[in-house]
């Protein structure tokens, strides 16, 4: 009995491991990305109703151009089931609507015939407001764009009112599809614009209103887009800015080094929640972790990991074959400015602890350097509260502090 049990537990190893194996040498079909681009939007009754809107509910309402074709109406707040983010699609004249999950949404515009002030009337199955657009509240907004090269470049330049200097920010998005209606990025812009920064947030490369490919660019290509950005910015502003500096986010937090070496007026680099590892330690970590978190044991965990992590990067070779060995320490000894990194200590795609022992050992080495470490606890990857369910206030208050005072 016990031979036939060895031999039945046997014969399953085998079978794992050739399975393993054929998983591990047997490449995956590539991924194939469909990439739409939608134009800037140049109906002027669109662009028109842009602006912010205080409600009978005493809430603001921001219109803003989308990344689609269209407009976009949010709320923003640090409660998630407060927030609202809606596209409009126009229908005719002053009449948009949208859809999402649960319901269809009626937007109508109109404006006062005394005093020619412009309101929208929002209608639901579940709520009903009217909102009044509002001059000088919070700050302009501007669809822009601008070209590294061939590749178009289009965003949403967020800029206080006044005329005093203000300190420049441009986001660099993370991994995969990321433009201006992630409202994740998008709430961090208007946290930042509404507390007197000048703020920039492109759609990233093959994204939104932008051309160009994100799955077989390279961080260089990536930083070039930014660079083009800041230089977008200078030639607009000319002496406008007291400071200029970039927030990159999750991989952007590798391509602003980049940007930091390649851009020489640069005065300053946040890097929130990207690894200090090579992106393909960063992945196996990753993989590892999501093994991890479905019930499998570390020993099991471990080896499917590097399994896995050889799949996904296979799925698209060209990208991680020009990125998956960056190693963003060297770029950072060299910096001459601050640079602000921020960690959560529960992030589940982040190797913290070697990021934080790669640092360190940098900063002993380099005792002159500019940086700054802070982790918040008791956070994961996308920096939410978990009391709210969204980004933490405390995060975005210390970012807006530490631009503020360097």
């Amino acid at each position: 009995m016990h031979k036939k049990i060895i031999k039945s537990v046997s014969l399953v190893l085998v079978l794992i491991v050739l399975v393993l194996s054929g998983l591990y040498i047997i490449p995956p079909d590539q991924e194939t990305i469909e990439y739409e681009y939608a134009d800037i939007e140049s109906n002027p009754l669109i662009n028109a109703k842009v602006g912010w809107y205080t409600a009978d509910n005493n809430r603001n309402y921001q219109v803003t151009w989308g990344a689609k074709k269209g407009l976009q109406l949010n709320f923003f707040d640090f409660s998630r089931d407060k927030l609202k983010s809606l596209r409009l699609t126009h229908i005719k004249d002053n009449e948009f609507d949208t859809a999402n999950n649960l319901e269809t949404t009626e937007v109508r515009f109109s404006t006062h015939q005394v005093d020619s002030v412009l309101s929208l009337e929002v209608s639901t199955s579940k709520t009903k407001f009217r909102a009044t657009r509002q001059d000088s509240l919070y700050y302009n907004q501007q669809e822009v764009q601008f070209f590294n090269g061939d590749h178009r470049i289009a965003g949403l330049l967020l800029s206080p009112f006044g005329d005093d200097k203000s300190t420049a920010i441009v986001f660099i998005h993370g991994s995969g599809v990321s433009d201006r209606d992630n409202f994740w990025y998008l709430h961090q812009a208007h946290f930042l614009a509404k507390s007197g920064f000048t703020v920039l947030l492109p759609d990233k490369r093959g994204c939104g209103k932008s051309s160009g490919e994100w799955h077989t660019a390279s961080f260089d290509d990536f930083a070039d887009d930014i660079s083009a950005a800041l230089d977008y910015l200078r030639e607009k502003g000319k002496s406008e800015f007291s400071k200029m500096g970039v927030i990159g986010i999750s991989q952007g937090g590798w391509i602003s080094h980049l940007v930091n070496q390649k851009d020489e007026d640069l005065d300053f680099v946040v890097d929130v929640v990207g690894s200090s590892t090579t992106p393909k330690t960063q992945l196996q970590y990753e993989i590892f972790n999501d093994i991890k978190g479905s019930g499998a044991p570390s020993f099991i965990a471990k080896p499917l990991s590097v399994v896995f992590a050889k799949r996904a990067r296979a799925k698209r070779k060209i990208w991680w074959d020009k990125n998956g060995a960056f190693d963003p320490i060297p770029l950072m000894s060299n910096s001459s400015i601050p640079i602000l990194k921020i960690f959560g200590s529960e992030d589940e795609n982040v190797p913290l602890e070697k990021s934080m022992e790669r640092i360190n050992q940098l900063m002993e080495k380099y005792p002159e350097s500019l940086i700054e470490i802070k982790t918040f606890d008791g956070t994961s990857h996308a920096l939410f509260d978990k009391e709210t369910n969204w980004i933490r206030k405390d995060y975005l208050e210390f970012i807006s502090t530490w631009i503020s005072r360097i």
